[in-house]
């Protein structure tokens, strides 16, 4: 369903290094603009081999320093985004939850930024460098960086033309951080994630993955503020099984916390969407710790039937129904409490399902090309 409006189009991305929630965002919007060009601080082909887009980064790129390394560059960021050259674009999208809104664009090109978070490390006090060899060094710069960063993300907000949040709670944020309004526009998933899952499909997965018996599921980047400790902490001492789908730098101290336990596997990145599809299935309920601004991945586990048990704040208040889709919890020990008395018996697999198919990725398209449509004739009529 490609847009019939505005034809040369820029995505702007955070970093590009680890595949998350804004990338699934912005992979379903590249089906209303195929032909979208996207910049961003620095990219890892290899985490997204079936993009096809044209791809440019900034000087960053060229550092000779590990793709982690770049995330404790933040003093560069202003330089690297104002860097891009953007004069032959008649529509400029920033879809993020950092600083890619920073970009320089011209007084006849509107830009949209589709907000996923105001920075958290900016205004959440959120590090996430513990896992980090530099925190020691980090910490104590980042009092006096991130003042400097915040008067920056306050300035760069004049840049853009409009805005959109992806749940009513980053609505409050921008509003909060910014003091401008933003349409709420829900993310959403791809018709696949609602796919019949055969009982030999799941024994294929099992095998492959070398995983027996009943599990719990994180699906998760692993930075600090996701809270993948509480639910690591939280199945051992419940006895469950947790399987847990993700990388990131934090991945060295969530293995300290689980010191070996037989209870806590790690299975790393899985690029096979359809392999992470099963997991959903297959798990007796997924873990959602963290506060997040949507939560892409509750939703792709309800629209397989599976219960989400998630941190009582941020977007997932919007999408998971208590007593429905799943429970909430206000802390570990709240948590533990949930998963030893837990029974899928109580739970209605349909009515779960049900439930995601309010958020399809269909409904988001259908959405923002309203929304592109109203940009597009403000403009036109300026």
């Amino acid at each position: 369903m490609q847009s019939k409006y505005f034809k040369r189009v820029a995505f702007i991305a955070d970093q590009m290094t680890s595949f998350g929630g804004a990338d699934r965002e912005m992979f379903s919007m590249l089906k209303l603009f195929p032909n979208a060009d996207i910049f961003t601080v620095a990219f890892d082909k290899g985490k997204y081999p079936n993009l096809k887009n044209r791809v440019y980064t900034s000087f960053v790129q060229r550092i000779p320093k590990p793709k982690s390394f770049y995330r404790h560059l933040k003093v560069l960021t202003p330089f690297a985004y104002e860097s891009f050259d953007l004069r032959k674009y008649d529509l400029v999208i920033s879809i993020s939850a950092g600083p890619a809104r920073g970009v320089i664009t011209g007084i006849y090109q509107p830009h949209i930024a589709m907000v996923m978070t105001p920075p958290r490390s900016l205004w959440d006090n959120e590090l996430n460098v513990r896992g980090s060899r530099f925190k020691r060094l980090y910490k104590p710069i980042s009092v006096f960086l991130n003042t400097y960063m915040r008067i920056w993300d306050l300035s760069i907000s004049k840049r853009v033309d409009y805005w959109t949040a992806n749940s009513k709670y980053i609505a409050k944020k921008i509003k909060k951080r910014y003091g401008v309004d933003a349409t709420v526009i829900y993310p959403g998933i791809s018709k696949e994630s609602f796919e019949n899952i055969s009982e030999e499909r799941k024994r294929e997965v099992r095998q492959k993955y070398g995983i027996e018996g009943d599990f719990v599921l994180v699906v998760s980047r692993l930075y600090d503020y996701k809270r993948v400790d509480w639910a690591i902490r939280s199945c051992i001492h419940s006895g469950k099984q947790l399987v847990i789908i993700g990388e990131g730098p934090d991945m060295r101290y969530l293995k300290m916390v689980a010191n070996g336990n037989a209870l806590v596997k790690f299975l790393g990145f899985v690029n096979d969407d359809s392999d992470v599809r099963v997991f959903y299935n297959m798990a007796d309920v997924l873990l959602f710790c963290g506060v997040e601004d949507f939560g892409l991945v509750p939703v792709e586990a309800m629209a397989q039937g599976t219960p989400v048990f998630a941190y009582e704040q941020g977007g997932v208040l919007e999408t998971v129904k208590r007593g429905v889709c799943g429970e909430f919890f206000k802390n570990e020990k709240e948590l533990v409490k949930l998963l030893k008395k837990f029974s899928n018996r109580g739970y209605n697999p349909r009515e779960i399902s049900k439930r995601a198919m309010e958020f399809t990725e269909e409904k988001f398209l259908d959405n923002l090309e309203e929304y592109i449509k109203k940009v597009y004739d403000t403009e036109r009529y300026k």
